[in-house]
Parts: C-alpha cells; structure tokens; sequence
C-alpha cells in the first residue's frame, strides 16, 4: 500500500516560530489530538536531518530537536541565518 504524503500544517493544531534570543529561532510544533502527534513523531519524517533540508541548513545549525510527549508537542531550535539585521531582513 502506497503511503501518501500530508502537509504538516494538516496534521499540527500549531506550527509557528518565534525568537528565543537574538541568535535563534524555536519552531513550535502543537497537536491537540495525541494519535496525531504520534504519527508524526513515529513517521521518521520529521528528524534534525529533515528540517535543516527544509531551510538549506546544515543539521548541526540545529541547536535542539525535543519530542515532548506531555504536551503533544515538537519543539525545534535553530541557529538564526547570519543576515539578522541585515537590510531587507523581516524581524
């Protein structure tokens, strides 16, 4: 049986990101529904390796990658580009 690919933002309550310091960047991954979370966490899918692909970055630029099973929650902590502040730059 063939699996078919889902966006993320189908299977997430919450995906957003936000400033942890100057220097980085933390992605929030919430699920309100715990099979959900499950099946994203056990895909494979979502890995350090996955998401540094996703931003053209090395998976050592990433700083964090917790599974919070407690809270149905992904939680991804990144390096932030070295342009920050740069002109033209959105934050």
């Amino acid at each position: 049986m063939a699996q078919r690919t889902v966006p993320l933002s189908e299977l997430a309550d919450i995906v957003r990101s936000k400033n942890a310091g100057p220097f980085r960047i933390t992605l929030d991954i919430l699920f309100s529904d715990p099979a959900r979370y499950r099946l994203v966490r056990d895909s494979g899918a979502l890995t350090r390796e996955t998401v540094a692909n996703a931003y053209g970055i090395a998976p050592q630029e990433i700083t964090s990658f917790f599974l919070v099973d407690m809270a149905n929650a992904i939680k991804i902590t990144l390096r932030r580009p070295r342009t920050q502040g740069a002109f033209g730059e959105s934050d």
